[in-house]
């Protein structure tokens, strides 16, 4: 048995890994939203298609979250839930948008920066990627509800559960691709949940690794063939690369799974990563903004290795910055 506080060498690993997936992805979807302009259409194609293929690496920071904190021998009372998981959502969300609004406030506009900042932090009109401060937030809100099922519930019928929520919110919307209205809906978000209760149960219960790196091979062929195949066709490719398309989720579930598999334990450095995973997913994109949008940098100009490169250096530049900030405790949020 594991202490209270002893870190899971698995995940440690895996939010290591998804969190330079994540600089990675935006890497390239950032190089297409700010040089758009002087892309041409494979280039662009080849971002969607990038993208496509690291969209596990947010859902196995969810899973990592629900093997975690859905643990039932795990208690987490109002005061932690408040005072820690959802403050630090709270800080961060105020801090990253007061952050942007500051880089992006142009005068000209004659807008005020309060009201700017104000919109950014009410409507998510500041930096996209900031969602997932808001999802998470919705995700510890609800917290006590998913520990109160899985608390109640017995393992095979929280598979039961799971695999309801999958078909309703990941395959009942393939039916508008085939012109059929799907009678039973639920929104779509509802899969990041789903993700929690996968992480648990993955955990718990882990599938044989041939499973799960046959369904690895194919989803990750899949996502970006089916991008490049639907460009330019009337079949948005979006909507089946989306967190709760089936590929995705199956992808997830895979990568989760035979990285669970990992015996050897993680060094200081991977779990110093994992300690400092937030702050450099909420760091990174500054360095982004920076050099891709007011500098003018285009990965792009440098083939795949412009792309790696890049991810390397904001990723060991975020990480720099979060261990320094985390180490002055001043910003143990992050």
């Amino acid at each position: 048995m594991r202490g209270p506080k002893e870190r899971v060498s698995q995940f440690s690993y895996i939010k290591t890994v998804a969190c330079f997936a994540i600089v990675l992805l935006h890497c390239f979807n950032n190089a297409r939203v700010y040089h758009m302009e002087t892309l041409t259409d494979g280039q662009i194609t080849t971002a969607f298609a990038a993208c496509a293929s690291l969209m596990w690496a947010v859902p196995c920071f969810l899973m990592v979250t629900g093997a975690l904190l859905l643990d039932r021998d795990r208690v987490i009372p109002p005061k932690k839930l408040f005072g820690k998981y959802i403050k630090r959502m709270l800080i961060a969300l105020v801090l990253f948008t007061a952050i942007f609004t500051v880089i992006r406030h142009d005068p000209a506009n004659g807008t005020s920066i309060f009201s700017e900042f104000a919109e950014g932090l009410l409507k998510n009109h500041c930096m996209a990627y900031l969602w997932y401060l808001y999802m998470m937030l919705a995700i510890y809100l609800l917290l006590p509800l998913f520990k109160m099922i899985v608390n109640k519930a017995t393992d095979k019928q929280l598979t039961i559960l799971l695999a309801a929520i999958l078909i309703i919110c990941s395959i009942l919307p393939l039916a508008s691709y085939m012109g059929v209205d799907a009678v039973l809906y639920i929104p779509t978000w509802i899969v990041y949940g789903a993700y929690l209760l996968m992480g648990f149960l993955l955990y718990r219960h882990n599938p044989d690794w041939r499973i799960s790196a046959v369904v690895l091979v194919i989803c990750t062929i899949a996502l970006p063939v089916i991008t490049f195949r639907l460009t330019g066709t009337d079949i948005d490719p979006a909507d089946l690369t989306a967190y709760n398309s089936p590929l995705v989720v199956m992808q997830s579930a895979a990568v989760f799974s035979l990285m669970l598999r990992i015996k050897s334990k993680a060094g200081k450095l991977i779990e110093n990563i994992d300690r400092c995973s937030f702050g450099i997913y909420l760091i990174h994109m500054i360095f982004i903004r920076l050099t891709m949008k007011e500098m003018g940098f285009n990965p792009f100009d440098y083939s795949a290795a412009g792309f790696i490169i890049a991810a390397i250096v904001y990723f060991a530049a975020s990480f720099a910055i979060t261990y320094v900030l985390k180490k002055s405790k001043v910003f143990n949020f992050l």
